[in-house]
C-alpha cells in the first residue's frame, strides 16, 4: 500500500487588544470585551519548517509587544501617581487658612526673626514656605505645619535670654495654639462616611 502524505496544518491564532485595520477574518471575543482573535491555517511540510515559521511570527511580534507592554507600565504608572497626587492634596480651603497663618507671621512686627538668613542659606525661611505654598508641593497639612516648626527651630537656637530666642518662642508657641484649634476645627468639619 502505498502512503498518502497528507500535509500538516497548523493553526495559529492571533489576539488584538484593538480591531486591526485592513485585517478580514478578525472577530471580537465573546468573553472578553474589546479583544479581537483572528485564526490562521498555516501548511506546515515538516516539523522543523514549523518550528522556523512559529520563530519567524514570534519575532514578528516581539517587537509589538514590547511596546505595548511599555505602554501599559507607563500608564499603570501615570495613574497610581494621579491617585496619589488626588488622595495627599491639600485641598483648597485648608491651603488658604495655611496660607493667611504664614503671612500675618510675614507681616508681623516680629517677622525680622524669621526672615532668610544671608549667612546660612540652608536655613529654611517663610519665603521658602511661601514659594511651596503657590507651587502645590504640600500634600498634607501635616507637612506644612512641620516646615513653619522648621523656621522656627533656627532662631530657638539663640541663647534664651536673647531677644531673637524670646521671640521666637513666643511665635511658635502662638502658631502651635492656632494650628491645635485649625486642626480641631477641620475633624469636626470632615464628613462622616
Amino acid at each position: 500500500m502505498e502512503e498518502t502524505q497528507q500535509s500538516r496544518k497548523k493553526l495559529i491564532i492571533k489576539i488584538y487588544s484593538s480591531r486591526p485595520k485592513n485585517r478580514e477574518g478578525v472577530c471580537e471575543l465573546k468573553n472578553k470585551k474589546g479583544y479581537y482573535a483572528e485564526a490562521i491555517w498555516i501548511d506546515v511540510k515538516s516539523a522543523s519548517k514549523a518550528c522556523e515559521s512559529n520563530e519567524n511570527i514570534r519575532y514578528d511580534d516581539r517587537g509589538k509587544r514590547k511596546k505595548k507592554e511599555m505602554v501599559q507600565k507607563e500608564w499603570k504608572k501615570r495613574e497610581r501617581n494621579q491617585k496619589v497626587e488626588n488622595a495627599m492634596r491639600m485641598d483648597s480651603c485648608k491651603k488658604m487658612q495655611c496660607w493667611t497663618m504664614m503671612k500675618r507671621l510675614m507681616v508681623g512686627r516680629h517677622a525680622w526673626v524669621l526672615k532668610k538668613n544671608e549667612q546660612n542659606k540652608k536655613v529654611m525661611s517663610l519665603k521658602d514656605i511661601e514659594l511651596k505654598l503657590k507651587r502645590l508641593e504640600y500634600s498634607e497639612v501635616d507637612d506644612f505645619a512641620y516646615d513653619m516648626r522648621n523656621v522656627f527651630s533656627y532662631p530657638l537656637g539663640y541663647p534664651p535670654k536673647s531677644e531673637i530666642h524670646k521671640i521666637a518662642r513666643q511665635i511658635s508657641h502662638d502658631f502651635q495654639l492656632k494650628w491645635k484649634t485649625m486642626k480641631k476645627k477641620w475633624i469636626l468639619e470632615k464628613p462622616n462616611l
